[in-house]
């Protein structure tokens, strides 16, 4: 009787563990299969990750991201400009286009703006200029010019604060009863240099 009990609770002992063990083994291989089905996913290191037969992947990070190297730069250190004939040749296509561009709606603003630009024999010019225009009868008919610099050319260099600059330009008629039309004509220039900046002194337009 006795010995008939030690062998069941010893079968007893050995069912469980051998459950013990089916379960141990069914668990591990349900980790296992789940590790298996895990996609690969690539790591981004800050550049486009992908393939034929994968979707490129965005960088996480961006060339404003890396740290700026900054460095100080002192404007007082650097040379003053010192004008020279290509500042003249700039200034006297932008005086020969405004110079050149007006209408008789404009009262002459085309003269009066650039006064700054002009010594004070110029200036006397396009005051009695203007003054001349404005006495004369408008007759109420609009009449307009567009003028457009095209080239400049160094006439003579410069000697003793003096230049001579010719300026190419393209002019366009436009009339109230007549279909607008192009022509070339030049102007020339005469710039001084007063008070370390260019002045027109004279200013004349090739007789058409």
């Amino acid at each position: 009787m006795i010995e008939n009990r030690k062998k069941i609770g010893l079968l007893i002992i050995i069912i469980a563990i051998l459950l013990l063990a089916i379960i141990i083994i069914l668990f591990l291989k349900r980790n296992q299969s789940a590790v298996d089905n895990t996609p690969i996913v690539p790591v981004n290191t800050g550049g486009i990750v992908g393939s034929s037969n994968t979707t490129p992947t965005a960088p996480t990070s961006t060339p404003g991201d890396a740290p700026r190297n900054y460095q100080t730069y002192d404007v007082s250190k650097e040379a003053p400009h010192k004008i020279n004939a290509n500042d003249a040749a700039k200034l006297s296509a932008l005086f020969a286009e405004r110079l050149g561009s007006f209408s008789n709606q404009s009262d002459y603003s085309n003269v009066t703006d650039l006064k700054i630009l002009m010594t004070a024999n110029m200036k006397e010019w396009a005051d009695k200029y203007v003054a001349d225009l404005r006495a004369q009868k408008y007759s109420g008919q609009y009449y307009g010019v567009i003028t457009k610099a095209l080239t400049t050319k160094i006439l003579s260099p410069e000697k003793d604060g003096r230049i001579k600059i010719e300026i190419q330009t393209e002019r366009q008629e436009s009339n109230a009863d007549i279909a607008s039309a192009s022509y070339l004509q030049k102007m020339t220039l005469d710039l001084v240099k007063a008070n370390d900046e260019w002045l027109v002194d004279g200013a004349y337009w090739e007789k058409k």
